[in-house]
């Protein structure tokens, strides 16, 4: 097994979310690595027009956003948890927004709800996560700079992986390998192998991929295979269906709509249509 190839890809995967790009046109992002993790992590920041309805199309990725109001109090941020299907996000209009996209699995214990409450809705942040008021202020400080949000950030991690749940409930390593071979195998793996890798059994394995990722392992490779899907159908000119289908691990192209559509509400032809229109 190459295990280096394994680890470029799971620092590298991140998620793509086109509607952001496509709806906000000053849309930026930059992709980096959660502090003292192995983990990646997307920031991102986009404004929506005051007289946009501010509603965006969000697909189903597996991992959490964190979103920002920039010139808010500290209460008006939220946590976005992965949604189960594609869905219209409301974003207030005439507001900047910076966001972060991430695994939650460092930060599982600090968390103050269980994960799956997060899935497929919008969660108070002061709720879930005890981020210093300041830090939030500074992320959300009109002035601020894009990077030194970011900056501010790394600051509010960094005090998070450090405090005493994080340090007392440390994530098992193994468990990063667990998910770098979901990332690698783009979702194509049983839980027999990755619980092998944990030496837990299945059932073992499912309450700990619960309670540090918020879905079941099935799910999760269930969505990082669509996201891997998504991420060459963005490029049409090098992508046929067939090459998903073989390279994907799908088993023939009736079992590749059906599993798009369900995540995507509809089939992937119609989806690329869609979003080419809107280029």
């Amino acid at each position: 097994m190459n295990m280096p190839a394994a680890s470029t890809a799971f620092e590298t995967f991140m998620p793509v979310q086109p509607g952001f790009a496509k709806h906000f046109t000053d849309y930026t992002e930059h992709r980096d690595m959660l502090p003292d993790t192995p983990l990646p992590v997307l920031f991102y920041q986009f404004s929506v027009p005051p007289g946009q309805s501010g509603r965006c199309p969000v697909l189903p990725g597996g991992h959490v956003d964190m979103l920002f109001p920039v010139g808010g109090p500290p209460a008006d941020s939220l946590i976005l948890g992965s949604v189960l299907c594609r869905r219209e996000v409301p974003f207030r209009p005439g507001t900047i927004y910076f966001g972060i996209r991430l695994l939650p699995v460092s930060l599982a214990p600090a968390f103050k709800i269980p994960l799956k409450q997060l899935v497929d809705g919008f969660t108070p942040l002061a709720r879930a996560l005890s981020i210093p008021v300041a830090i939030m202020q500074q992320i959300q400080q009109e002035e601020a700079s894009f990077h030194r949000r970011i900056s501010a950030s790394h600051s509010g991690f960094r005090k998070l992986l450090h405090s005493a749940p994080c340090t007392e409930a440390s994530v098992p390593p193994p468990f990063y390998q667990a998910i770098r071979l979901i990332i690698k195998s783009r979702g194509n793996i049983t839980i027999a192998e990755l619980s092998t890798v944990m030496n837990c059994s299945t059932r073992s394995f499912r309450s700990l991929f619960e309670a540090y990722i918020g879905l079941s392992p099935k799910l999760f490779c269930q969505i990082i295979r669509y996201q891997s899907a998504v991420g060459r159908l963005l490029h049409p000119s090098r992508t046929a269906f067939n090459d998903i289908i073989s390279e994907y691990g799908y088993y023939d192209q009736a079992h590749f709509i059906h599993e798009f559509k369900k995540f995507s509400n509809e089939c992937p032809t119609r989806w690329m249509v869609q979003l080419l229109r809107k280029s």
